[in-house]
């Protein structure tokens, strides 16, 4: 089973990719990063680490002057590491279901219209069906 724990350092990386959405050199990276100082020794050992994950990879190189520098690009979208992350730590499609119907909820209240009422309802019963159609095929 793949891991999906990321150190703080690694997320700050990470999302700085995602932010960019385009291959980054080590250098850009430590131009970018606004959490942090790093050095792009530190920035180099991160994607080091990041690559062995499988999380990022290299997609090319950039002509520096004399020297050519590595871009590297995410494996993954953040909504998709984030959908990897909650599956491992046990939230299943259903639950994943259950809890945006609640954070729907917890957004409409603010409006309650008759129409987003509805909707609330809507939601709930096609939740209650996946469920259900869920449930039927793990019992086969």
């Amino acid at each position: 089973m793949k891991r999906f724990k990321l150190s703080n350092s690694e997320e700050i990386l990470m999302d700085t990719l995602w932010r960019e959405n385009r291959p980054l050199t080590t250098l850009q990276l430590a131009e970018k990063v606004t959490e942090a100082s790093w050095n792009t020794n530190y920035i180099d050992k991160l994607l080091g680490q990041l690559v062995k994950k499988d999380m990022v990879q290299v997609s090319g190189l950039l002509q520096n002057g004399r020297y050519q520098s590595r871009q590297f690009v995410p494996c993954y979208t953040k909504d998709e590491f984030l959908a990897n992350m909650l599956e491992e730590q046990g939230v299943n499609q259903a639950l994943f279901a259950r809890i945006a119907v609640a954070l729907f909820k917890k957004t409409a209240k603010s409006n309650e219209s008759e129409q987003e009422e509805k909707l609330i309802a809507e939601l709930e019963k096609m939740v209650d069906q996946y469920e259900a159609a869920l449930q039927n095929k793990e019992d086969k």
